[in-house]
């Protein structure tokens, strides 16, 4: 069976793994800006070793969960607060939602993160397309100085 000092250590570890994880992500939004590759490299790795405690931690806290006859889900925590007593449930309840905060900030982060990696992987497209002359919605400057559309299958080195 769970005691509240297991599950409430099992929570504090995961906050502070989260917390470590929006680090991570910010740092890795200022790296996916600036293009630096070698500092991406690096955060995912981190990020991976983050995801792995933080799988493991989760799997501990649904574990004393189960253990304690509930469901190892938000409506099997609610059902063993119910079951404390309420200055015990209180903290424990307190803890489980800035839990729930930090990870909801985590995928907020994710995905403002994942929305820059696809606008650059965007526009790296384009710039491809343009130099291998496969898109005739492109427009380059003419020796005249005027705009043209790039017609296709005519690359940029013919232009």
């Amino acid at each position: 069976m769970a005691t509240p000092t297991a599950l409430s250590s099992s929570m504090a570890q995961a906050i502070e793994l989260l917390d470590s994880l929006t680090t991570l992500l910010m740092a890795e939004r200022t790296a996916l800006k600036e293009r630096d590759t070698v500092n991406i490299q690096s955060l995912l790795n981190q990020k991976t070793e983050l995801l792995k405690q933080l799988e493991q931690n989760a799997s501990k806290r649904t574990q004393l969960l189960i253990d304690s006859g509930v469901e190892g889900n938000d409506h099997g925590m609610a059902a063993y607060l119910d079951s404390l007593p309420v200055n015990t449930a209180t903290k424990l309840q307190h803890q489980w939602q800035v839990l729930k905060d930090h990870l909801h900030d985590c995928k907020t982060a994710n995905q403002v993160n994942g929305t820059i990696l696809q606008r650059s992987k965007t526009q790296i497209d384009s710039l491809l397309k343009i130099l291998r002359g496969q898109s005739g919605d492109q427009k380059i400057y003419t020796d005249a100085g005027k705009s043209t559309a790039i017609s296709s299958g005519h690359s940029l080195a013919k232009a």
